[in-house]
């Protein structure tokens, strides 16, 4: 009997004896050995499963966190209808079917978490078994990229820069960094890289973050000097009340507050650089930088940044900074931490842990002079030194009491005739 091609789809197939015979057209015989020599069907050789593939509906090997992924099985030879299959989704949930036909449609199954997964399918017969393995990345959406580092920094020094994203988590990434004048980015999987900057100025930074088709961007300048000075700012209480803790809002104000400054000081703008911190309660760092001309003259000296800085601090600590938020609201900005404004107690206070320790050595001091003192007054201590003291004392007095009578001097002990003679004394006395 012959092979039939077929027999991969087929469970049963017509075939022909091979002697191939047939009868002659005028024969009238019956019975006899037709039913030898006529087509019978016949059941498939059976076959080892050959040639398995594992791959998604639409070809990709990406799908998308919480949402349905179709997967296709497939195999180019066994046993359909007596193989079974077993699905394995890498993330702790696997399935099994009995034949493949039942598998027409595909496998659908939900990812809840991103990464990357390998799924395994693996199917088996009696004659054998063979395995198929796909690696498939699971992603979600990027919404939102921030790049986070120092507004100002000093020449030579290294600067850490770091991409935040929103979700935090979207799977596999790839991050391209464009900073100073290089003409060629620094790509990397990683979200934060580390970099000098060797002359002065501002410099733009700018971080690219492809995500699966799509790619988002944050772009930052950072200022770099030999040297600067800072201060931190705080703000009239209300201001919390309007602060949506999100960097458009503190851009905006950032701009408000050193058009503020220059107003209130006369100070150039190229020297004062504000930046509005994250958090609550409001709070923002000034910046009195070193700017020079384009052509490299007119650079302020060390001493001119601090007749800056001292000057913008005499005229925070008069109130004479403030800006209006929105008709009827006016907020005063102050010097944080270094004097006191009118309205908001800025003194210099001392840490929290070392006025603590002090009060704690002041009280043990105290409590030790006064049990020391007094503890005899005090019920219930030292009841066990009092116990040995007294002990002690009876012992003592025992002690000597013995000691009276066995050490009595020499000089006072008495001859028999002294003791007769001062007996018939005391009696001639009495009488």
């Amino acid at each position: 009997m012959g092979s039939d091609p077929n027999c991969n789809e087929l469970d049963y197939h017509l075939s022909f004896s091979p002697c191939r015979y047939r009868k002659v057209v005028s024969n009238n015989c019956t019975d006899g050995v037709r039913e030898q020599y006529t087509a019978k069907p016949q059941k498939c050789p059976g076959k080892a499963p050959r040639g398995l593939r594992i791959v998604t509906a639409d070809g990709k090997l990406t799908a998308e966190q919480g949402h349905n992924v179709t997967l296709m099985v497939q195999l180019e030879e066994g046993d359909v209808q007596r193989t079974l299959i077993q699905v394995d989704f890498g993330d702790g949930i696997a399935v099994s079917y009995v034949n493949l036909s039942s598998m027409e449609d595909g496998i659908k199954h939900v990812y809840h978490n991103v990464g990357i997964f390998r799924v395994t399918v693996q199917v088996d017969n009696s004659l054998g078994s063979d395995s198929a393995v796909l690696y498939l990345h699971v992603t979600c959406p990027l919404e939102h990229v921030h790049l986070s580092l120092p507004f100002v920094t000093t020449k030579n020094k290294e600067v850490n820069a770091t991409a935040v994203l929103w979700p935090s988590q979207v799977g596999t990434l790839t991050y391209v960094w464009w900073y100073g004048n290089n003409t060629e980015p620094l790509i990397t999987l990683e979200g934060s890289i580390s970099f000098k900057f060797t002359s002065e100025g501002m410099n733009t930074i700018t971080v690219q973050v492809s995500a699966g088709n799509a790619i988002l961007q944050d772009t930052k300048t950072i200022a770099v000097y030999e040297e600067f000075r800072s201060l931190r700012l705080s703000f009239s209480p209300n201001l919390d009340d309007y602060n949506p803790d999100i960097p458009e809002w503190r851009r905006d104000i950032s701009r408000v507050i050193k058009k503020s400054l220059v107003e209130a000081t006369g100070v150039p703008g190229q020297h004062i650089l504000v930046a509005v911190l994250p958090g609550l309660p409001t709070a923002a760092e000034l910046f009195v930088l070193p700017y020079q001309d384009p052509t490299g003259e007119n650079k302020r000296s060390a001493e001119d940044l601090e007749q800056i800085s001292e000057l913008l601090i005499h005229k925070l600590n008069q109130n004479s900074v403030h800006f209006e938020l929105k008709p009827g609201v006016q907020i005063l900005v102050h010097a944080a931490h270094l004097t006191a404004a009118p309205l908001v107690d800025l003194t210099p206070t001392h840490s929290g842990s070392a006025m603590l320790m002090l009060l704690s050595v002041v009280f043990v001091g105290l409590a030790v002079f006064v049990i020391y003192k007094f503890k005899r007054k005090i019920p219930g201590i030292n009841v066990y030194a009092q116990m040995q003291n007294e002990k002690e004392r009876e012992m003592v007095s025992r002690v000597s009491h013995t000691e009276s009578r066995a050490h009595i001097p020499q000089t006072e002990l008495r001859r028999p005739g002294q003791l007769i003679d001062e007996k018939v004394e005391c009696q001639l006395i009495g009488e």
